[in-house]
């Protein structure tokens, strides 16, 4: 029986770069041999079933196909049922739910860890930023009220924003339950 999986695109369909469609998408990941593939929205949210089981040959094999077939240099982050579903039980008690601020889920990329960004990103400000981690994850939950306050831009600002994959918590879960259904 195959394995579920997930993968987290960085850097299409924002700011008019890289623009790839669903359809393009699901497309690629077909010929790729992978099956049951489903995209949400347009960010680059792709879940798909595979024989392998190696995360790193997945995702290896994802960008290169991505790269190949768009011609971007693809970075993605490819994650199995278990280590999507493990990261967001870290997440701090209750993420998410508070309307009067912004949630968003950093996924980092193979190539760091949420220690290493945050050591490298500026630091959160006290009443405006709570940031916390999880396995592959940063937490970052923002006042909407103090959103120009943030260090956030600063940090999409930053080089180490590149190491990173942004969805907000609607996305987040929305996954989950999509996973969950594959």
């Amino acid at each position: 029986m195959s394995a579920r999986f997930l993968a987290l695109l960085r850097g299409i369909n924002v700011g008019g770069h890289n623009i790839i469609k669903k359809d393009d998408l699901r497309a690629c990941f077909e010929d790729l041999g992978f099956e049951s593939v489903k995209t949400y929205i347009q960010s680059g949210n792709i879940l798909f079933r595979s024989g392998s089981t190696s995360v790193k040959t997945l995702t290896g094999r994802v960008e290169e196909g991505l790269s190949d077939r768009f011609g971007y240099d693809a970075q993605t982050l490819v994650l199995s049922h278990r280590q999507y579903r493990t990261a967001l039980e870290a997440a701090p008690a209750g993420w998410g739910e508070d309307d009067t601020k912004k949630h968003n889920a950093l996924f980092t990329l193979r190539s760091t860890t949420p220690a290493k960004v945050i050591r490298m990103a500026p630091p959160p400000r006290e009443g405006v930023d709570e940031i916390s981690t999880g396995p592959g994850v940063i937490f970052w939950s923002i006042s909407k009220k103090l959103v120009g306050r943030s260090s956030g831009t600063k940090f999409a600002a930053s080089p180490v924003y590149r190491q990173v994959t942004v969805r907000n918590h609607n996305t987040v879960f929305k996954l989950l339950e999509l996973f969950d259904q594959l």
